[in-house]
């Protein structure tokens, strides 16, 4: 089985990167490093916050703690980050380098203050999502609690290296600011002091991954949390409003115009839309998929015949709620995803590069949403989530299927 997702590392990669005065040390052979860069960096250039303690073979036999230590000094000296994390690969992790005490002598040698932390990411302790929760959750201990922030949330499961993720977080920010809802942190993508802020939220809003960290909150500083889908159009964006309206104070006066203009865009290309009506597709992604999926069903009219589905925490749940709009769901195993879209009668494909080979074999048109997208880039204010997601979607898809 080939599974849609990749090793604990990229994912603990994934949670650390999104803390934008952190950074991230891998001790670790130059193929690890290339590989997670090519994924962190592809969609924002300016954005270069992975270092290499740069292992070679010789030091498969004797180790090479010095390095990394040496990697730590270079980083801090030359960077000064607020925020230092420090992982292993399978390499160093098989050959048993001891990070703890590397990490507790950098300390020592720069300082007491400086904030580090050892994370164990050796790819072959678990999948990617698994990665991703422990990391998120091995920030809590840098949390504290102060004053509360009345009618405020955090955001968790928000991944920086998504497709047009800062489109996204700027859209969800303007919706909760017209809402009148404060957001204090976004768990990951956000500046480290904020992140330790995290505490004086009044709620942890979830997109899927990051239900460890909430729990952990929750039991810690007694924030409740709620899991929501990511707010893909119209009715995903009410459903998150509503969801976070049963904690937070929610104005929704401003919804009303947001409709009117979606009403209006809509109008321009209601013949395109009407013919997509029944037409078989597959959805391909990570926890975002089934908000996608919805809005495609439910305010598209595309019946989904597979979606494809990499593991997260509360997947089996999620499965049950969206059975009624999907014929096939196919879990973290590539090979029978790519045996039922070149089985079945699928007519357009969301996902994401990976899936582009399917695509050019079944001679179909791809629409690219989910992680990792490395075929294509993203410079203009065009967010696939909330309200103005709504016309850019639709404009992607009428462009690609008549392009096709």
């Amino acid at each position: 089985m080939e599974p849609l997702q990749g090793c604990r590392m990229i994912g603990a990669v994934r949670a650390f990167n999104g803390i934008l005065d952190g950074y991230i040390i891998l001790h670790s052979p130059p193929g690890c490093h290339s590989g997670v860069m090519m994924l962190e960096v592809l969609q924002d250039n300016s954005d270069w916050r992975v270092a290499v303690s740069g292992m070679h073979q010789r030091d498969l036999v004797y180790g090479a703690e010095n390095k990394c230590l040496l990697a730590i000094k270079k980083v801090y000296e030359t960077i000064k980050p607020n925020f230092i994390v420090v992982m292993d690969c399978c390499s160093s992790g098989i050959l048993g380098e001891d990070l703890e005490s590397v990490v507790n002598m950098a300390k020592r040698e720069i300082g007491e203050d400086m904030d580090i932390i050892y994370f164990s990411g050796a790819g072959y302790h678990s999948l990617a999502y698994l990665g991703y929760e422990e990391a998120l959750k091995s920030l809590v201990q840098f949390m504290e609690q102060k004053e509360t922030i009345p009618n405020s949330i955090n955001l968790i499961g928000i991944k920086i290296d998504d497709f047009k993720a800062k489109e996204d977080i700027e859209e969800i920010k303007r919706i909760c600011s017209n809402a009148g809802v404060n957001i204090n942190s976004i768990l990951t993508c956000d500046t480290f002091d904020s992140i330790k802020n995290a505490p004086n939220a009044e709620l942890n809003v979830v997109f899927g991954d990051g239900i460890k960290l909430a729990e952990l909150m929750k039991k810690k500083f007694d924030i409740p949390y709620v899991v929501v889908d990511y707010p893909y159009g119209l009715n995903g964006t009410l459903e998150f409003l509503n969801s976070l309206n049963e904690y937070v104070n929610v104005d929704f006066k401003f919804v009303e115009e947001e409709k009117k203009r979606i009403i209006k865009t809509v109008e321009k290309v209601q013949f395109y839309l009407k013919g997509f009506y029944g037409m078989n597709s597959a959805v391909v992604g990570d926890y975002k998929a089934f908000g996608f999926a919805k809005f495609l069903s439910d305010e598209i009219g595309f019946d989904i015949d597979t979606l494809g589905i990499s593991k997260f925490y509360n997947i089996d749940s999620k499965i049950k709620e969206i059975k009624h709009i999907v014929e096939n769901v196919v879990i973290d195993d590539r090979k029978e995803l790519e045996d039922k879209i070149m089985e079945n009668d699928i007519e357009i494909l969301f996902g994401s590069s990976y899936e582009k080979k399917i695509a050019q074999n079944k001679n179909i048109p791809l629409i690219r949403f989910s992680y990792p997208v490395v075929d294509e880039i993203s410079l203009s204010n065009t967010p696939l989530a909330g309200f103005r997601g709504v016309s850019v979607i639709i404009e992607r898809i009428i462009n690609e299927i008549i392009k096709a």
